[in-house]
């Protein structure tokens, strides 16, 4: 069931998307409220898991992995959780989505380079229940993850 939020709420979000590391003293200075205010609403956004974590996001070609591939897999029946399973076990398997439509998983993957997305592809394949896949190399990141945009239509539709 979806949280409703108010106009507090989503400015409270937005500031943490914006300013993470601002900290919830500096977010109520921002918005001219208590502390006690922002930390009860950013309290209730974890326990209702509209907040899912804290870990800072990491790009993975400054580690060294320039190839970022969406990989589609197709599995077996009846095999959806040994396949993933074995799919959490490979480390450049950044990402298990069940799917409707092409495929039954859709992974995030990233390689060092092309001889070694070929090796992570043919680990995936060698998994329990996969009977096919199907590769999507990304050029670029047009537009990377983001979720202000979708707060902002929320908040202008909050009466």
């Amino acid at each position: 069931m979806a949280q409703q939020l108010d106009k507090l709420d989503l400015d409270v979000l937005r500031l943490m998307v914006e300013d993470a590391r601002a900290g919830v003293r500096e977010y109520a200075r921002r918005l001219s409220v208590a502390r006690g205010t922002v930390q009860s609403r950013i309290d209730r956004f974890v326990r209702s898991g509209i907040i899912t974590s804290y870990q800072p996001q990491m790009q993975p070609t400054a580690l060294g992995y320039s190839i970022l591939a969406f990989v589609h897999v197709h599995i077996a029946q009846a095999m959806m959780d040994a396949t993933c399973i074995e799919l959490a076990e490979i480390p450049e398997v950044l990402e298990v989505n069940s799917v409707a439509g092409e495929g039954d998983l859709l992974c995030r993957v990233v390689a060092r380079d092309h001889d070694d997305f070929e090796h992570v592809l043919q680990t995936v394949i060698s998994c329990k229940g996969v009977l096919r896949t199907r590769s999507e190399l990304v050029l670029s990141r047009r537009i990377p993850p983001r979720i202000t945009p979708l707060l902002e239509k929320i908040r202008t539709q909050v009466g």
